[in-house]
């Protein structure tokens, strides 16, 4: 008896996705989306594919997210070949829309996210139908790319196609741009294979192909023809930076100003503390920045891409290039080398010169300092090399104020819209995917915001992950920002602090991790140095970081010193 048009459809679908180059696949249980349930299973038992069953949508979103950074040195914009293409498949109508903010986030940080949707045939649309609604572009210009598939589609050649052309697009192949696409699908009943067996013959990809795909190759511009080398030159980087910028600091004997996510941060010629040398005296002589990737992260960075008197130069292929302020000179997609090594270091050795002094300072702050998320930070920048996802909030910027050297870690973080959101999630796809233990920093918050994404189906293993939660009793972020103001306390701690009193105790018991309390330096460096199996929540009660400002007064420091004895330390 032959297979419904909904199963042979559906494994049409998976075997083409998987013969595109996805190896991973995250699957949220439904009913409309249940032929897809079986082609994956299928496929699975033929050691095709990676399935991570989920039940929470805007959780499994972030976990697919997390799964895309499958290699620990990114491919660059200007070659993502090797970006790594991951599918989460839902059934229809509200369970879409939970993923929005995952593609959202994918969108700005050009991830490889394929979202499958099940939908309703097309009859069962607009009449009220249940579980039914407009999944066509739901998430806007997010997935600008849609393919539609109706129900009586011909599971043939055209399928494999048209589902490797989406992959293909999510991957930035041939235009260069990864970024989200969105398959939506129509199935009609049955929705079960024709015998009523919960099992299918293992998938075969005999009969299944893709195409190779071309990128267009991108010279990169001559250094010459962009930069001006007779202004002092500094490079700022953010994330999803060119890696090309480790070339033009050595050729061209500039530094550096990276943000821990950046490809370069743990380059020889990166100036630790960008957020206090940017604000200090030093700073006021920079005549020309080169800009790679999105810097998102702190003020002084911001307020220098802004000014008047500098010549600005964005390195980036995408149409949202970073110029926030209207301020750049120059907009290359690529750039390329110096194509004479300079032989003058002056400028370069006096930024190392001043950023190992604050360093000094810095250290002895965090010495005299009780527990706090600076000092956690440091511990996990400089005692740790294992793969490392960062809460985008404080977590993030205490590692940029603190962090030295990054022992040449893979650091991630979500910096395309900056936001807490799915970070567990993300952090367990990060493990999942590099298969080998994987730490996570994030405040309070952000570990009770994603809080569910620790439940795992019992016949899935979990990764080996250590989280660290920098507890400082709610957002404190926002005490570094105008609403921590004394003026502002009475209204501070119930609408921006938000501290939560459920136990992280009880909720690693019930979801069934390992949980430590770390009360001291050396808790944490306890935990750091021994081996993880399984997830391990890490609870770190911290003051709030008071010495954040501490840190950030060094800036005036350096003024005082130069007025003082003329000379910038």
């Amino acid at each position: 008896m032959p297979e419904s048009q909904s199963i042979v459809l559906a494994q049409r679908i998976v075997g083409a996705l998987i013969a595109a180059g996805v190896n991973d696949i995250v699957y949220c249980p439904g009913s409309r989306s249940a032929p897809l349930a079986y082609a994956l299973d299928s496929a699975v038992r033929g050691d095709l594919v990676r399935a991570h069953v989920r039940l929470d949508e805007r959780s499994a979103g972030f976990l697919a997210l997390g799964l895309t950074r499958r290699w620990a040195s990114e491919p660059t914009c200007q070659d993502v070949e090797d970006l790594s293409p991951v599918a989460i498949v839902t059934t229809s109508g509200g369970a879409v829309a939970e993923l929005h903010a995952s593609v959202a986030e994918a969108a700005h940080a050009h991830r490889p996210l394929i979202v499958l949707s099940a939908d309703r045939p097309d009859e069962m649309r607009g009449v009220g139908a249940s579980q039914t609604t407009i999944q066509h572009g739901i998430f806007g210009p997010h997935a600008p790319t849609v393919l539609d598939l109706p129900a009586d589609s011909e599971p043939d050649q055209r399928v494999d196609s048209r589902v490797a052309r989406a992959v293909h697009r999510a991957c930035g192949r041939p235009s260069g741009v990864a970024g989200p696409v969105h398959i939506n699908v129509a199935f009609r009943d049955p929705l079960t294979p024709q015998s009523g067996s919960a099992t299918l013959e293992p998938l075969s990809l005999a009969k299944v192909s893709s195409p190779k795909i071309y990128l267009p190759r991108r010279l990169g511009q001559a250094w010459e023809d962009v930069v001006d080398s007779s202004l002092r030159t500094v490079i700022v980087a953010g994330d999803g930076d060119d890696q090309s910028g480790q070339a033009w600091a050595a050729y061209a004997k500039i530094p550096i100003f990276a943000e821990p996510t950046s490809v370069l941060a743990c380059d020889p010629n990166r100036i630790a503390h960008q957020q206090v040398l940017l604000a200090s005296p030093l700073a006021e002589q920079i005549q020309q920045v080169i800009v790679t990737g999105r810097p998102t992260l702190s003020r002084p960075v911001s307020a220098l891409l802004g000014r008047n008197d500098i010549r600005l130069i964005v390195v980036d292929p995408h149409d949202e290039w970073v110029d926030v302020q209207g301020r750049a000179s120059e907009v290359v997609a690529s750039l390329a080398p110096p194509r004479q090594i300079s032989t003058d270091d002056a400028w370069l050795e006096q930024w190392k010169e001043a950023g190992r002094r604050v360093s000094q300072q810095i250290r002895t702050i965090l010495d005299e300092s009780p527990m706090s998320v600076l000092v956690l930070a440091d511990l996990v920048w400089s005692h740790d090399s294992r793969p490392l996802m960062v809460g985008a909030s404080n977590s993030i910027r205490a590692l940029d104020l603190v962090g030295v050297d990054g022992h040449g870690r893979s650091v991630v973080s979500h910096r395309g819209l900056a936001g807490i959101d799915g970070t567990i999630a993300s952090a367990i796809g990060l493990a999942c995917v590099r298969e080998e233990p994987t730490v996570a920093l994030m405040g309070d918050l952000t570990f009770f915001h994603d809080a569910g994404a620790l439940a795992i189906p019992a016949d899935e293993a979990a990764p080996d992950l250590l989280i660290f939660v920098a507890d400082d009793g709610g957002g404190s972020i926002f005490s570094t920002l105008e609403h921590g103001r004394p003026e502002n306390a009475p209204t501070f701690e119930r609408w921006f602090a938000t501290a939560q009193p459920q136990s992280l105790e009880h909720l690693a018991h019930a979801y069934g991790v390992d949980y430590v309390e770390c009360m001291t330096r050396q808790d944490a460096m306890r935990e750091l140095d021994s081996d993880v199996h399984g997830i391990r929540i890490c609870h770190v009660k911290c003051a709030r970081p008071a010495q954040i400002a501490d840190v950030r007064k060094l800036a005036d420091q350096i003024e005082y010193h130069r007025k003082r004895t003329g000379k910038i330390q």
